[in-house]
């Protein structure tokens, strides 16, 4: 599979290499970017490129910034390394004017700033947002996503900000005789086991949750929250979100094959007698040859009706 980095400058420019030593992307459905390392071989030294976009079989998998870049002379080679985030990186750094706003739609929250190469699904409005001080956008599009469908957000290739979970029922096929390796796992570092927030008023107590999957395995996580104006209309809310977003990849299992099926996040994936939507790919290899590793999550938001 031809494996192409788009290295583009400032002043429109572009150059293509096509002979790669070693990359790595990966996109996870709870992380608002995508990641991409890659190091290609170049005939000539480059500048550092401001942008690139990563291309496999010709089909575009990564459009971001540089955030780091060397070009270097290895055994009479020149190599470029370089480190790439996808442009929805820029939802964790800028921030919205903090307040109330009502009736609000995605399309007003995403034109706030004229963000570049970023899309989004047009989804209904919700009747409001509580932007907090010092939060970022990503911080109120996840608080925009809950209120309307108790969902999570992800990103999907290049740029394509999801607040709906995928429906679709034709499924990408693996090769189960390609099949690398099969493993279950999932992990508990950030669950918590209750709740407790004050009221309008300060008083603490006034509202608790418990979380038994927490409970199930003997965890004792406690943590004790200011009243929550994002979620007054119903306050119970708070404690659903924190306790649902404690529990995400509790459970998973993944799938290393060799190549690449050109899944993407929340795809119906199926490989034997086995299905479930995709909830990380990592892809990786060189011009010799391609993995892929998919990762499905057991959680409030992934998979969340099916136990591995």
């Amino acid at each position: 599979m031809q494996i192409t980095l788009e290295c583009c400058y400032a002043d429109g420019s572009s150059v293509a290499l096509t002979d790669c030593l070693q990359f790595l992307l990966v996109r996870d459905r709870y992380q608002p970017c995508a990641s991409l390392s890659v190091r290609m071989l170049t005939a000539n030294p480059l500048t550092p490129p401001v942008r690139v976009r990563f291309f496999l079989g010709g089909v575009l998998l990564h459009d971001g910034c540089v955030r780091k870049c060397a070009c270097v002379r290895e055994k009479k080679q020149l190599v470029m390394q370089i480190r790439a985030e996808s442009y929805t990186a820029a939802l964790t750094q800028n921030q919205l004017v903090p307040g109330l706003y009502t009736q609000v739609t995605l399309q007003q929250l995403m034109e706030t700033y004229g963000l570049p190469h970023i899309t989004y699904q047009d989804v209904p409005s919700v009747r409001y947002v509580y932007v907090k001080e010092n939060a970022n956008m990503w911080d109120t599009i996840v608080a925009y996503n809950y209120k309307l469908c108790h969902g999570y957000p992800y990103i999907r290739v290049p740029n394509l900000l999801c607040m709906l979970p995928q429906t679709g029922t034709d499924a990408v096929v693996l090769p189960e005789n390609r099949l690398l390796r099969v493993a279950s796992g999932g992990e508990d570092s950030g669950i918590i086991s209750r709740v407790d927030m004050a009221n309008a008023v300060g008083e603490y107590g006034a509202f608790t949750m418990d979380n038994p999957e927490a409970a199930a395995r003997g965890i004792v996580r406690v943590r004790q929250i200011l009243f929550d104006k994002q979620y007054a209309y119903d306050p119970n809310d708070a404690l659903r979100f924190r306790i649902a977003v404690s529990n995400r990849r509790l459970s998973s299992r993944s799938i290393r094959y060799a190549g690449y099926c050109g899944e993407d996040l929340g795809d119906l994936v199926r490989c034997g007698d086995f299905s479930g939507r995709v909830g990380k790919v990592a892809v990786s290899g060189n011009s010799s040859g391609i993995e892929t590793e998919d990762t499905f999550y057991y959680d409030p938001f992934c998979n969340s009706v099916t136990s591995p």
